[in-house]
């Protein structure tokens, strides 16, 4: 078999992950070659929203997402490429009986110096009564959060990655892990060998079925997550990105059609293949939830909406760094839905890993 050039590292996957990782690689110097079997950034983060912001549940998770956050900010100086970030604002209403958990949060979060306050449930009526309504103990408020287009972002990372020596291979397939005397050195892919001292595997809902073809155990899943895009009545102004804890809500505006991206789980065990056709029957369930918090959703029409599965894992902070027993082969997978603001945190956790460098 016919080998393409070989590498120190091989990222496999180009979604948000795997680009980001693939930038921080060549930016660091490593030989890094990304593969990917379709186009990069055109797999279920091509239907991502994009949302970029800080206050999680999880005192590491928000940590991480502060360093998206920062990052993307600033994602022309990074990458030598301008993606627009656009601060919508984000609004967190917490679980009732997380009101002042949340609160002591934010007050950790704003002594970082990112803008981020409390509203108490009457400033909360005052300030966004026109949009949210039912149960709340107040709601954490971001104003500079908000969303970057995915698909542009992550061709903007293999973009700048490129630009830095890394080498991109698109439309290729991994068949499965090279092996010599046990050990792992490289993948065999559609178009020959890639040879590496380490394998990053960054392929998001496809992992699950990859690592059991692959004989490697592992406690992750594929899930579908689904997002209708719902048209108010009338344009809603200024309607800021959002999670609902109460009622399982989450979404963002979509000023291109002057409507908002509705999410509800779907708990649904699903293959890895992305895109699927919209659920009718969860459409009426996203409904059902949006009309107990959005106030404008009673009144509001369906116009479509993503749905594709992601990889989910037993909890939420994901799965980056080596397989136990195994250190050639890192995951950097396993964000269960919440990975895109968490890609900067990522790649400098796997350039950490790769390279022994001080983060």
């Amino acid at each position: 078999m016919s080998e393409l050039p070989p590498a120190d590292v091989v990222v496999v996957g180009a979604g948000i992950i795997g680009a980001a990782v693939f930038h921080a690689l060549a930016d660091g110097g490593v030989k890094v070659t990304a593969v990917d079997a379709h186009r990069g950034g055109g797999g279920t983060t091509a239907r991502c929203g994009g949302v970029v912001r800080v206050h999680h549940d999880d005192p590491a998770l928000r940590d991480r997402a502060l360093i998206g956050w920062r990052y993307f900010h600033t994602f022309a100086e990074h990458t030598g490429v301008d993606v627009p970030f656009q601060a919508c604002g984000f609004l967190y209403l917490p679980a009732l009986d997380r009101g002042q958990y949340a609160e002591t949060e934010c007050a950790r979060i704003a002594a970082t110096g990112y803008p981020i306050e409390w509203l108490s449930g009457a400033e909360l009526a005052r300030r966004f009564g026109d949009i949210v309504k039912g149960q709340a103990c107040g709601a954490v408020w971001e104003p500079q959060a908000g969303y970057i287009d995915a698909e542009e972002t992550t061709r903007g990372f293999l973009t700048a990655g490129q630009r830095k020596g890394g080498r991109l291979v698109e439309g290729v397939a991994v068949r499965g892990l090279s092996r010599q005397a046990g050990r792992i050195v490289g993948v065999d892919t559609d178009s020959g060998m890639v040879r590496a001292r380490t394998v990053v595997l960054a392929t998001g809902a496809w992992t699950p079925a990859l690592l059991t073809s692959w004989g490697v155990a592992h406690d992750l899943w594929a899930q579908a997550i689904q997002v209708d895009l719902r048209l108010p009545a009338a344009p809603v102004a200024e309607h800021p990105a959002y999670t609902d804890d109460v009622y399982d809500l989450n979404g963002r505006p979509h000023p291109e059609s002057t409507g908002v991206y509705v999410g509800h789980p779907t708990g649904r065990r699903c293959a890895g293949d992305s895109p699927q056709p919209l659920d009718p029957a969860h459409s009426h369930r996203i409904k059902a939830a949006a009309a107990q918090r959005l106030r404008w959703a009673d009144n509001s029409r369906s116009c479509g909406g993503l749905r594709a599965a992601e990889c989910y894992a037993p909890d939420a902070r994901a799965r980056v760094g080596p397989m136990a027993g195994d250190p050639a082969l890192v995951l950097a997978t396993g964000f269960s839905g919440g990975g895109f603001k968490m890609a900067p945190w990522a790649a400098a956790e796997v350039a950490r890993l790769v390279t022994g460098a001080a983060p």
